[in-house]
């Protein structure tokens, strides 16, 4: 492959054998280079397609515009995320939180801070994103000198949380962070408990809504439609199936869309078992 165009020392763009253009990043893949030039491939870390001409616009001036240690240390952050989480995370995620954080340095050092209204539900809902957050504002402290707060390490997890699901919007994953956090609440005010967030039970029912809420959002419905086992959950688990139609209730009259049979099925089931969990 050749250098068809420089972004910076660590970045650069070329075409792959089927005409695709493609960025590669490494440490020191342009240092005293030029287009034209072939790539040493020992020095490639990171590849990846651009999928069309306006991400690859994105790419260009996003990093014209950002300076070579921002740009490094997202690379670090992504780095570690895809190490502690065992994942490859969306490329998009070169684009938004290189974004993200350069526009956070710049407030904080004008003393500026926005206000994270999800920061409790991504610390309860995400903690291992959330933990990768803290080390990446650790980092741009020990690299830039520059104090972010809790808040923006929220922000940071939640751009690892939207990458991980790979849907590409920030809003779907929001939203669906809202919807668990008021689906948990309907549950426990039915049943007029609080949750044993530390059982086993807990966790599958989280772990359930956040699929379930990024099903619903993005109109991603079960093709299986079974009545017979329907209406056996509805007699067999009656108070959980109770619930689950007020959760129904609530996202008609938010999102105007119910919740389909078989997801009916499953959350019924969910319930049930979290319902049972005593505390020690």
């Amino acid at each position: 492959m050749y250098i068809e165009k420089i972004l910076n020392n660590n970045v650069v763009m070329t075409k792959n054998e089927s005409g695709e253009e493609i960025v590669c990043m490494g440490r020191g893949l342009a240092f005293q280079k030029k287009i034209g030039d072939l790539i040493d491939p020992t020095f490639i870390e990171k590849e990846f397609v651009l999928k069309d001409s306006i991400t690859s616009g994105q790419f260009q001036q996003l990093f014209a515009d950002i300076p070579l240690e921002e740009v490094e240390i997202v690379k670090t952050i992504v780095d570690m995320a895809e190490e502690d989480l065992g994942i490859e995370l969306s490329s998009n995620i070169y684009l938004t939180l290189t974004d993200h954080v350069h526009y956070a340095i710049m407030r904080a050092k004008e003393g500026l801070e926005m206000p994270n209204p999800l920061m409790f539900e991504t610390k309860k809902f995400y903690p291992k994103e959330f933990a990768i957050a803290r080390k990446g504002v650790a980092l741009i402290k020990e690299k830039l000198d520059v104090d972010f707060s809790e808040s923006e390490a929220g922000f940071i997890a939640f751009h690892i949380v939207n990458s991980e699901q790979a849907n590409g919007n920030m809003e779907v994953t929001m939203s669906a962070t809202e919807m668990v956090r008021d689906i948990l609440t309907i549950i426990s005010r039915y049943f007029g408990k609080p949750f044993d967030e530390d059982s086993l039970n807990y966790q599958r029912i989280v772990t359930h809504l956040q699929y379930f809420a990024q099903r619903y959002l993005q109109n991603e419905a079960h093709d299986e439609e079974d009545d017979f086992l329907y209406e056996l959950i509805q007699s067999k688990y009656p108070k959980a199936f109770q619930s689950v139609q007020r959760i129904n209730d609530y996202l008609v009259k938010k999102y105007q869309k119910p919740i389909d049979k078989a997801e009916q099925i499953y959350l019924t089931i969910h319930i049930q078992r979290v319902a049972g969990d005593r505390k020690a």
